[in-house]
C-alpha cells in the first residue's frame, strides 16, 4: 500500500512539474528584417513590439509575428531563430512579404431580401472595421512614416452615424517619439454633389501589449454644403458630424480581413452630434411650398465584438462571433414635430465556415470559400417623439446566409459573393 502511495505521489509531483515549468526563453541579441523593399527595417522592428538584449519566449514570439501580419502593409512575416555570437543568445529574423503600394479593399457581396422588407442590412463581418480603407496608394517616408492616398468607406452598425465614401489622403506616423505609438492625421472629403471642404480625422493609438491596443479616433466630417433653388426661394443643405470614439482591442488572430485562428475582442465607447439643415415640404401648410428646417441628433453609444476563429485542418477553419450595440440618442428633428429620444440596440450572433482553395505559396495570399449564417435582432426603445418613426416596428429580427469567395493577396482583399436575408 504504501508503494501505491509513493508511486501516486512521484507521477503527480511529476506532472506538477511539468505543468508548472515555464516555456524555455531565448535571448535576443540582434533583430534583422529580410526581404524588404520599400518598408522601413526600423518600422517592422518597433511594431513587433520586441527588443534587441531580452529574453523571449516562443509564444512571445509568435504573439508578434501575428501582430506583424497584421500591419495593412504586410503579407506575410515569418521569424526564425538563428545562432548568435555566443552560446544562449540567438538572432532573430524577420523575413515579411510586403504588399503592393496600390492597394483595395472590395467587398462586393449583395444581400437580398424577401419580400417583407422587415430585414435588417448589417455588415457582420467582425474582422472588418468600419474605418478600413477601401481604395489607394501608399508610399514610405522617412523611417517610420506613411503617407496614403485613395478613398475611404465609414460603415457602421449604429442609427446615429453617418455612412459614406470619401477621397482622403493621410499621413501616420509609428513608433512615436520612441513611445511604440502611432498617430494618423487625414484629410478626407465625402463623395456627394454637395460636398463641402476637406474634413478632418485625427487618430491616436497606443500598444499595451502584442495583442492589445487603445485607440482614440476624432473625426469632424462635412457631409454636405451646398445651396437648393426652390420657387424662387434659396435653401442651403448642411449635414455635419463630429464623432470621438475610444477603442479597447485584443486580436490574436493570424491575419486581417480573412482570420482563419486567433481571437478577436473589441469595444469602442463613442459620442456624435450630427446637425442637418435642410428644406421640406412636410409642415402645417403643405400647399404653401418648402420649409427651411435644423435637425440637431446627439448620441452615445457602446460597441462590443467578440469573435474566434478555429483551424480544423490546414485547409478548413470555423469562426463564431458575436456583435451588440447600445446607445442613447437625442434627436430634435424638423418643423412641427416633437422631441425624440429613444435607446436603440442591436445583437448579432454569427457563425462561418471557411475553406482554402489556394495552392501556391501561402506567403503570397490565400483564397477561401466562405459561408456564413447570422442571427441579426434589432430594437428601437422609443421613450419619446414616436410619432416621427410612424408605424414602422420598434423590433425587428431577420436571418442572413451568405456564399462568397475571397482572395487576399500583396494587392488586398477582394471578396466576391452573395447573401440572403429574411425577417422573422
Amino acid at each position: 500500500m504504501s508503494r501505491f502511495v509513493l508511486s501516486i505521489l512521484t507521477i503527480a509531483s511529476i506532472a506538477f512539474a511539468a505543468f508548472g515549468e515555464e516555456p524555455p526563453r531565448f535571448l535576443i541579441e540582434r533583430i534583422e528584417v529580410r526581404n524588404t523593399h520599400r518598408v522601413s527595417a526600423d518600422l517592422i522592428k518597433s511594431e513587433s513590439l520586441l527588443k534587441e538584449g531580452t529574453e523571449y519566449s516562443e509564444p512571445d514570439l509568435s504573439a508578434a509575428a501575428a501582430r506583424l501580419t497584421r500591419l495593412p502593409f504586410l503579407l506575410s512575416a515569418e521569424f526564425k531563430l538563428e545562432k548568435g555570437s555566443s552560446r544562449g543568445q540567438y538572432v532573430l529574423a524577420i523575413v515579411v512579404t510586403e504588399t503592393k503600394p496600390f492597394f483595395y479593399l472590395i467587398d462586393a457581396q449583395p444581400t437580398l431580401w424577401d419580400d417583407s422588407r422587415h430585414t435588417l442590412d448589417y455588415d457582420s463581418d467582425p474582422a472588418i472595421e468600419s474605418k478600413d480603407a477601401a481604395l489607394g496608394f501608399r508610399w514610405f517616408v522617412g523611417g517610420r512614416g506613411v503617407v496614403y492616398i485613395g478613398t475611404t468607406s465609414r460603415r457602421d452598425r449604429d442609427v446615429f452615424t453617418s455612412d459614406y465614401t470619401a477621397i482622403a489622403i493621410g499621413y501616420t506616423q509609428y513608433d512615436l517619439f520612441g513611445t511604440r505609438a502611432f498617430a494618423s492625421i487625414n484629410l478626407r472629403r465625402p463623395i456627394d454633389e454637395h460636398a463641402g471642404r476637406l474634413s478632418p480625422q485625427v487618430v491616436v493609438g497606443l500598444p499595451l501589449t502584442t495583442d492589445q491596443t487603445l485607440t482614440l479616433d476624432y473625426e469632424d466630417t462635412l457631409v454636405q454644403n451646398g445651396t437648393d433653388h426652390i420657387l424662387g426661394l434659396s435653401f442651403r443643405r448642411k449635414e455635419a458630424e463630429r464623432l470621438m470614439s475610444l477603442t479597447w482591442a485584443y486580436d490574436t488572430t493570424n491575419q486581417p480581413f480573412v482570420p482563419t485562428r486567433g481571437t478577436l475582442i473589441r469595444v469602442t465607447a463613442l459620442h456624435s452630434t450630427h446637425d442637418h439643415t435642410g428644406y421640406t415640404f412636410i409642415g402645417a401648410f403643405p400647399d404653401a411650398g418648402p420649409e427651411a428646417f435644423r435637425e440637431h441628433l446627439e448620441g452615445s453609444g457602446l460597441d462590443v465584438v467578440g469573435a474566434r476563429y478555429w483551424e480544423l485542418s490546414d485547409r478548413n477553419s470555423v469562426n463564431a462571433a458575436v456583435l451588440a450595440g447600445w446607445a442613447n440618442v437625442d434627436q430634435n428633428p424638423a418643423v412641427f414635430v416633437p422631441r425624440v429620444n429613444y435607446h436603440p440596440a442591436y445583437q448579432i450572433v454569427r457563425g462561418g465556415w471557411s475553406h482554402d482553395l489556394w495552392k501556391g505559396d501561402p506567403r503570397s495570399g490565400d483564397s477561401r470559400l466562405e459561408v456564413v449564417g447570422a442571427l441579426q435582432s434589432q430594437q428601437r426603445d422609443v421613450r419619446e417623439g414616436g410619432i416621427v418613426f410612424g408605424t414602422t416596428p420598434d423590433n425587428t429580427r431577420s436571418l442572413l446566409t451568405s456564399v462568397s469567395w475571397v482572395r487576399r493577396s500583396s494587392w488586398g482583399l477582394l471578396r466576391l459573393g452573395v447573401g440572403y436575408s429574411w425577417a422573422l
